[in-house]
């Protein structure tokens, strides 16, 4: 069942704050003009009666005075789990096993216990955050991968379709989308204390069949966390990629014997 169909109704019944993706800086951006479809009341009724919302273990953010928790997707009345569809990964000083699917971040500021979303609305699904321990003031971001659009096209956000890297403050405000090619899938993130540099591996659907497998191509990517602004650089450097092509194909002919 297309889960993410209802989600925007769960949100509105569950009280959760939500807005549209496009406005000022420090929203999330989308890679298209999201079209408003009018309310479908069926729609809604059902994402009433199967599903309600779920807050996770809180994940402390270094010593600073903010935690999150993981806001998922629960099933009514004795539903199918959805722990098939995702797993959050969390990278941080606390460990945290996610029961469903993740759709939004929730901070609070523990000495007044205000709270504040992520995300701004309940489109997005939340695959990957990293918030380990890190220097503050050399770098003080916090990484998450989410998944925005059916890439595979089956109705479903999963962790099968395309994903994009988002970055914000420690706080959970001001969130942006690190620029990155479209269309692949972030498979990995590293974060290099002593460059400072992000390392993020994607993979690319170069078979464009719509999935990510072993048939497709990988490609680092390296970001200065000094200058995020500044984009990503190839890893390794152009002329070192060329001299790899060179000895890949030495390495498997060398060996050849001659006819």
């Amino acid at each position: 069942m297309p889960l993410f169909r209802y989600l925007p109704a769960l949100l509105l019944l569950s009280a959760l704050p939500s807005c549209s993706s496009d406005g000022p800086a420090g929203r999330p951006a989308t890679t298209g003009t999201v079209a408003k479809a009018a309310p479908d009341t069926a729609a809604v009724r059902k994402a009433a009666q199967q599903y309600r919302v779920v807050l996770g273990e809180p994940v402390f953010v270094d010593s600073s005075a903010y935690y999150y928790q993981p806001v998922e997707v629960g099933m009514k009345n004795g539903g199918r789990n959805l722990r098939d569809k995702i797993s959050l990964s969390v990278e941080s000083s606390s460990s945290y096993g996610s029961q469903g699917q993740v759709f939004n971040l929730l901070f609070t500021h523990q000495p007044d216990q205000t709270t504040h979303l992520l995300l701004p609305h309940g489109r997005f699904l939340i695959t990957e955050v990293n918030s380990s321990a890190q220097p503050a003031a050399r770098y003080p971001f916090l990484f998450c991968t989410l998944v925005t659009q059916d890439f595979n096209r089956d109705g479903e956000l999963t962790t099968s379709d395309a994903s994009a890297l988002y970055v914000a403050d420690r706080d959970g405000r001001n969130l942006r989308q690190l620029p990155a090619p479209a269309g692949t899938q972030v498979a990995k993130l590293l974060v290099l204390p002593q460059a400072p540099t992000l390392l993020v591996l994607l993979r690319q659907d170069t078979d464009h069949d719509l999935e990510f497998d072993s048939e497709d191509a990988q490609q680092w990517l390296s970001y200065d966390l000094r200058n995020l602004a500044a984009g990503p650089q190839r890893h390794p450097q152009p002329r070192v990629q060329a001299q790899l092509r060179q000895q890949l194909i030495e390495f498997n002919t060398h060996l050849v014997p001659a006819r």
